[in-house]
């Protein structure tokens, strides 16, 4: 699913899981076209996508049922998420506080996905909005779904000078995550480098699973 990049600040968040959440009410909204089940829809990304996606598995249904717009009037709820190298978390404060390292300096990326201004930082009160927001573990309640996160590289320590990209695919993100959602009785499977995990074949059969698994009704 394509949704707009943030180009230098033109299309901050929440653009990109707007955008996404829109694509999933637009599949709904051709389910019978399409001969899908409209109550039986997860989500995959990896790296931005896995943080959509786990973005999408726990915000509140954006539907608008009063809309004139047929796709807009559709659930943006699924039944399940799976992620590659996927973020819990866009808050820099959060990052800091998990790591254990207060200076460490902010994403490139979050600059613009924040359209951060000269003189803001992450502790900025518009920011700081912004990526509480932003952060899918922010939006975590218990009644959200079941979520398979993969993660390519162990759970080390990170220090200031570790790489951007090392520490925004990290697996602690995902293990911080399994530790809110074990707290509610959700399921939560991590698996990287030095942590297996049985539970199913892989992701592709986590997935599966959910998806075969009976409608939940309201």
């Amino acid at each position: 699913m394509n949704y707009r990049l943030t180009n230098g600040g033109e299309f901050p968040y929440p653009v990109a899981m707007h955008d996404s959440a829109r694509g999933l009410q637009f599949i709904r909204s051709k389910a019978k076209e399409w001969n899908l089940d409209p109550d039986r829809v997860a989500s995959y990304g990896g790296s931005a996508g896995a943080g959509i996606s786990l973005w999408l598995a726990f915000h509140d249904d954006l539907a608008d049922l009063d809309s004139d717009d047929p796709v807009a009037r559709q659930s943006t709820r699924i039944v399940a998420a799976g992620t590659s190298g996927g973020q819990s978390t866009y808050d820099m404060r959060t990052f800091r506080k998990w790591f254990g390292v207060p200076d460490l300096k902010p994403h490139d990326a979050l600059v613009d996905f924040y359209a951060m201004k000269e003189g803001e930082s992450p502790d900025t009160p518009r920011v700081a909005k912004l990526a509480e927001d932003a952060s899918a573990i922010t939006h975590l309640t218990k009644d959200d779904v079941p979520v398979h996160m993969t993660y390519n590289r162990p759970n080390t320590p990170v220090t200031k000078d570790t790489s951007q990209g090392e520490w925004v695919h990290h697996a602690l993100l995902g293990l911080k995550l399994q530790e809110a959602m074990n707290k509610l009785d959700l399921e939560c499977i991590v698996v990287h480098p030095g942590a297996r995990d049985d539970t199913y074949r892989d992701q592709p059969a986590f997935l599966i699973e959910k998806l075969k698994a009976p409608a939940k009704t309201p």
